[in-house]
């Protein structure tokens, strides 16, 4: 697996079908088969997957929310030939965390990912405290009498 053009860190959105990808996840496809999603929410999840062929692999999660909801995601996965992004139609099932039962899957949905690609740091423009000073509160203007 470690060879698969999967394997790395990600910017994913997903589609549901209503054009929406504003809530952009980072994924992890591990070299051992585990993946790791934490979504604009900051949610964490945890699933696995696995290769299918040269550039595609089937995946799979299920994600708990913390008003005791739940819902499983399954994606067929594609490589571009680049190896730079990757094409992921998805089903989405309700699960009923107390009996394990699900709605039956919905779909499909499509998740787009994009490589995450390492850069060196560069000339910096200033300091850090130089970044976040310019954040401090400063006192209102008070209004002449």
């Amino acid at each position: 697996m470690a060879d698969h053009p999967l394997v790395g860190a990600w910017e994913l959105s997903a589609d549901i079908g209503d054009g929406d990808t504003s809530c952009v996840s980072q994924v992890v496809f591990t070299d051992e088969g585990p993946y790791i999603d934490v979504d604009c929410d900051g949610i964490v999840v945890i699933g696995g997957w696995e290769p299918t062929g040269d550039t595609t692999a089937t995946m799979s999660f299920t994600s708990y929310s913390p008003d005791g909801g739940a819902y499983t995601i399954r994606a067929a996965a594609e490589v571009a030939p680049d190896g730079q992004s990757f094409t992921a139609p998805f089903t989405f099932e309700l699960i009923d965390p107390a009996t394990g039962e699900g709605s039956g899957q919905y779909g499909p949905g499509t998740a787009t990912g994009t490589r995450t690609v390492v850069e060196a740091p560069g000339t910096p423009e200033g300091s850090v405290l130089d970044l976040f000073g310019q954040f401090d509160a400063t006192p209102e203007a008070t209004p002449a009498p």
